[in-house]
């Protein structure tokens, strides 16, 4: 019961009180209407307790409404790599589906846990089964013919290549880490992109799983931490 209505139900009692002492009603009038004036005061009084017990179960039922969700169970995936993938269900795109796939799933890692620092943004995700087959060229060779001359360092040790226009590259730049880019490699929108935070694409190999990621091109600097995330989450050891 709040205060406020404490106080009044106190007043009632105790006006009621005085009454039946003095044997006069208490706000004045003959005696002989004391009796239904107090019955009046009681049904005033039992209203009253109403009305506290009301808004002290909706306070009850609002604190419960109002508690943060309980957090989800990690999603085991065990069909596509030889150890099963124990991933945080916030970072699947289809929770349902995950758990029975057996030819990829989709994630959207943010940047923040993937390298352990504070990086707005997510990194998008798309695992499948690497192909059995031989090493691919290196994707300095795999675009060399489509490539212009012109190379050019910039933060985080990438290497910057441009491509020649009216190529099916055009309006792209390649960018390579540590030469050739066999250890990461990510083709960029130079101009306005439609969705920003995929303006890059990689692709790379980690343990037996083909890797597709999507990613802002402000995220370039921070590539050697976020592989080295993904390589902590899919690799093969623990």
């Amino acid at each position: 019961m709040g205060p406020a209505l404490s106080a009044a139900a106190a007043r009632l009692e105790r006006d009621e009180f005085r009454a039946s002492r003095v044997g006069r009603p208490p706000f004045g009038g003959q005696a002989g209407l004391s009796r239904p004036v107090s019955a009046d005061r009681r049904l005033m009084l039992a209203a009253a307790l109403g009305l506290a017990g009301s808004l002290g179960l909706t306070g009850i039922v609002a604190a419960w409404l109002a508690r943060p969700p309980a957090p989800a169970s990690p999603v085991v995936v065990s069909a596509l790599t030889p150890r099963p993938l124990v991933l945080p269900a916030a970072w699947l795109v289809r929770p349902g589906a995950a758990e029975a796939a057996h030819e990829r799933i989709d994630l959207a890692i943010p940047w923040t846990e993937l390298t352990g620092t504070v990086l707005p943004g997510l990194m998008r995700v798309t695992a499948t089964r690497a192909p059995e087959t031989e090493a691919p060229l290196s994707p300095a060779r795999r675009y060399a013919r489509f490539l212009t001359a012109e190379a050019q360092p910039t933060a985080g040790g990438l290497m910057r290549r441009r491509f020649r226009a009216g190529t099916p590259f055009e309006g792209e730049d390649l960018y390579l880490a540590e030469g050739e880019g066999s250890r990461f490699a990510a083709r960029c929108t130079t101009g306005r992109a439609p969705e920003p935070d995929a303006a890059c694409l990689s692709e790379i190999r980690v343990g037996s799983l083909a890797l597709r990621l999507r990613f802002s091109a402000e995220r370039l600097p921070a590539w050697s931490a976020g592989l080295a995330g993904l390589e902590r989450v899919f690799g093969p050891d623990p």
